[in-house]
């Protein structure tokens, strides 16, 4: 399906540069991607084309991580480029278009599928969603999979992941794997008793050094990123996110227990890059992704489930297999089945009012 992947300006996550699949590649995205890649995995599995328009509309995401913070909005208008108006968009070559926030009018009659993510789940537009999509979108894709299974009607909201793909990741980032634990920011913020939403500092990497003791395993991590929300820089640290990814994939363990925010998407590029994952019962992609026997009901049973599979290697194949059977039934062929669903919904009601 030719894919439009469509952001706004002051919109730190993506690439800060509209562009068209053709002219690009999965390694050179990253040359204008800064900060994290959460889309990135979808753009080269639908093989999409960015367009960045202006700033048409200010939601709660907006406010909290651009507008509130002095010198932001600034510094995004000065390194963004190729923006488009959207007018200038041609719709009529795409068969789904996607938006980051309901930030589109929608032509009512056009026979393109029009969807959305919003990009934080505290945003008022996201529970707005639920309930009914925005404007004309056909769907509200909700990434933390709180909403509808399948797709049964046009408008509605539909549960919809992050897309992962572990042969994408894995042929990009190839790497042998070392006896070594990435962890995730918030486990570590959790054993300093902080919340998620203070600073990183110095209880943080103290609790780091704790944790590499007790597992006797050399453990990675990135605090510093977050000490600015949104892993925000200027200039933009390009080609960041790569970095992340190719560290990460050294790892061969992923724990992420402790935090209670989102639904879990570092546990997908963990697996997806071919990490062991630790999670926790509770959050929703860890639920799906983690096999039985690496997931926690609370922290204390990390420290024994990252034992008991680096004891034996039986387990760690079968948790790998788990993990690629998991990622490729939902987060790769499940959610594009809906979407292909929908098209096909959206053809038929227009074929019908046609007659």
């Amino acid at each position: 399906m030719k894919t439009a992947l469509i952001k706004q300006v002051l919109d730190v996550f993506g690439p800060w540069a509209g562009m068209k699949w053709k002219d690009t590649s999965a390694e050179k995205l990253f040359e204008v991607w800064p900060g994290k890649a959460v889309y990135w995995e979808l753009t080269c599995m639908l093989e999409a084309d960015w367009y960045v328009i202006p700033q048409v509309a200010s939601g709660d995401y907006t406010r909290v991580a651009i507008e509130t913070m002095p010198g932001r909005a600034e510094a995004m208008r000065k390194y963004t480029k190729n923006v488009t108006n959207v007018e200038d968009i041609p719709f009529d070559e795409y068969d789904l278009v996607i938006s980051f926030d309901a930030i589109l009018t929608v032509p009512r009659e056009h026979p393109a599928l029009f969807v959305y993510y919003a990009q934080e789940h505290w945003d008022r537009l996201y529970t707005e969603s639920l309930a009914r999509p925005r404007g004309n979108y056909d769907l509200f894709l909700a990434h933390m999979l709180d909403s509808n299974a399948e797709v049964s009607g046009l408008p509605q909201a539909i549960s919809f992941p992050y897309l992962h793909d572990p042969n994408l990741v894995q042929r990009v980032f190839p790497s042998e794997k070392r006896e070594a634990v990435w962890v995730e920011w918030r486990t570590l913020m959790t054993l300093a008793m902080k919340d998620s939403s203070e600073p990183w500092g110095p209880e943080s990497e103290a609790a780091g050094r704790r944790l590499a003791e007790l597992l006797d395993l050399p453990i990675r991590y990135r605090g510093v990123l977050v000490a600015q929300t949104y892993g925000f820089a200027d200039p933009p640290a390009w080609g960041d996110a790569a970095v992340y990814l190719r560290e990460l994939a050294e790892c061969k363990y992923f724990v992420s227990v402790g935090g209670r925010i989102g639904a879990g998407q570092g546990i997908g590029e963990a697996a997806a890059a071919g990490c062991i994952c630790i999670g926790q019962e509770d959050r929703a992609y860890h639920k799906l992704i983690c096999h039985p026997a690496c997931l926690c009901a609370y922290m204390g049973e990390m420290y024994e489930r990252l034992q008991a599979v680096a004891r034996s290697p039986v387990l760690q194949a079968e948790v790998i297999a788990w993990q690629n059977a998991a990622l490729e039934e939902h987060f790769a062929r499940g959610p594009l089945r809906l979407l292909q669903e929908a098209m096909s919904l959206k053809a038929k009601k227009r074929s019908v009012a046609a007659r």
